[in-house]
């Protein structure tokens, strides 16, 4: 039994062509799981009205938006009632096309006893292998540069209007491109598509530490993970494609305004993963 969780936020063609991969390449019995996060344009309950005779899919309507970490944890909550051997979560604009989809997952687990299975994530829009997302995670020295940098950017945002593009955040800045060709373990996973395993799901009431709205859940989840011993592992064979910022380019089609949003929900999500580093540190001391 699998179940797949998808976060639904406005881009409602992406989400269909998500779930129609889903149903085409799923073998095993399988629930898929919609999170609407209080979509503006009310396409969540296109999507309730369009599946309900649908067996398969559950659809869980948020009254807000709760971001990354919490919309994708409501969804696992629900994930877990159903016994799953895997919960996946993966983005509304990720697309999978392997007829062996399953059968891939579980050699991977019978090979790797895996905790948490990273696919190659392929970057349909530029055009680069996403996984892993860095061979290390961030130091604390590394997080307070990065919070400096992000706090000039939002502070002195007005300055740079005409040049949004400098402002702009590029996902591709924290992207080490490593060998995507080889299976690795213990590497720092990217967020847009995670498989969990029996093990995890046994283990964690909740799949993402909910103190962020949006973006570094990834280091978060691996930085915990990594303390819990978990196996990290990163599986070339199972490949799946991603076209980015869907939702983002559905509710901001200014790219000057995206990228002030964005920035904003780096910089909230930076000093969070500061300040839950500097908590452990103390709880250790």
């Amino acid at each position: 039994m699998i179940c797949y969780v998808i976060l639904h936020y406005q881009a409602i063609e992406e989400t269909k062509k998500c779930i129609k991969s889903i149903e085409k390449n799923t073998t095993s019995d399988y629930k898929v799981i919609i999170v609407d996060n209080a979509s503006p344009n009310k396409s969540g309950m296109i999507l309730e009205k369009e599946y309900a005779e649908n067996n398969n899919i559950d659809i869980i309507i948020s009254n807000d938006n709760l971001g990354f970490a919490k919309g994708n944890n409501l969804g696992y909550k629900l994930a877990k009632k159903y016994d799953p051997d895997y919960i996946i979560i993966l983005n509304s604009d990720i697309v999978i096309s392997q007829e062996d989809f399953c059968s891939r997952i579980d050699y991977a687990y019978n090979k790797y006893n895996f905790d948490v299975l990273g696919p190659d994530i392929y970057s349909t829009k530029m055009k680069y292998h996403q996984n892993p997302q860095r061979e290390n995670n961030f130091t604390i020295n590394e997080l307070l540069k990065k919070e400096r940098n992000l706090y000039f950017k939002n502070r002195f945002k007005f300055l740079l209007k005409i040049k949004y593009s400098f402002l702009h955040n590029n996902a591709k800045d924290d992207v080490h491109q490593n060998n995507y060709k080889d299976v690795q373990i213990g590497k720092v996973l990217h967020g847009a598509c995670y498989i969990f395993s029996k093990k995890f799901i046994n283990k964690y009431d909740e799949c993402f530490y909910p103190g962020t709205f949006m973006y570094y859940e990834s280091y978060i989840l691996h930085y915990l993970g990594m303390k819990d011993d978990l196996v990290f592992l990163y599986y070339p064979d199972i490949v799946v494609y991603h076209q980015e910022d869907a939702s983002t380019n559905e509710t901001y089609n200014n790219q000057y305004k995206k990228s002030v949003f964005v920035n904003k929900c780096l910089l909230d999500s930076c000093r969070e993963y500061i300040k839950l580093i500097r908590n452990e540190s103390c709880h250790r001391g």
